[in-house]
């Protein structure tokens, strides 16, 4: 049987990730709109959210996309507290491939959230998907996102200049990857995440 993207619960050693919902609206906005600096510096999205409405109307296509298997999103929650939010992009079921993004509220960053729940996805991703890869970038000067990233075990795989439009600027972004064979050498250090 197939999971329900749009009733996922996925545990790690601190972390909950659950699928993201109409009630989690209120409070994903209470947290972009405090941490819209810190945010904004390198996430395109930040300003196209203004109003409890625009997040609602996020919120919702998201939904869609799980229902419709497309993508995962999920709040990443500690000791019941919303701190920030990961998922997919469109998934490639003919590839076996997609990729990955999150973010932190402002007040919770630096406190390996974003490692924790990146790790308990990518066992959900390569061990209930069986998905062949997965890919991720971040903007070559967000030390902390290529930190998470490369604490993980991802690969460099190269530089795309100019690749993303973000407060008028077009910055450059680190590419990543790990295909299942990269996550299975890495499968008992990233398990340290996943289980404690």
């Amino acid at each position: 049987m197939m999971d329900d993207f749009n009733s996922l619960l996925l545990s790690g050693a601190r972390v909950v990730l659950r699928s993201v919902g109409l009630r989690d609206v209120d409070g994903l906005f209470a947290i972009i709109c405090d941490s819209r600096e810190h945010l904004g510096k390198w996430l395109p999205w930040v300003d196209f959210v203004q109003t409890i409405d625009d997040e609602r109307h996020i919120v919702e296509q998201w939904m869609y996309d799980m229902q419709m298997r497309a993508a995962i999103h999920l709040c990443i929650t500690f000791d019941d507290e919303l701190v920030g939010l990961i998922g997919t992009h469109q998934i490639d079921w003919l590839n076996q491939r997609t990729s990955v993004g999150y973010w932190i509220g402002r007040e919770r960053v630096r406190m390996n959230f974003a490692t924790e729940a990146t790790a308990v996805l990518l066992s959900y991703l390569f061990d209930n998907l069986r998905l062949h890869r997965v890919s991720i970038q971040a903007a070559t000067e967000n030390t902390a996102s290529n930190g998470v990233i490369k604490k993980l075990g991802f690969k460099w795989e190269g530089l795309l200049k100019e690749n993303e439009r973000v407060n008028q600027c077009f910055l450059d972004h680190n590419t990543y990857g790990m295909t299942r064979s990269d996550y299975l050498g890495l499968k008992e250090t990233l398990n340290r995440y996943v289980k404690g």
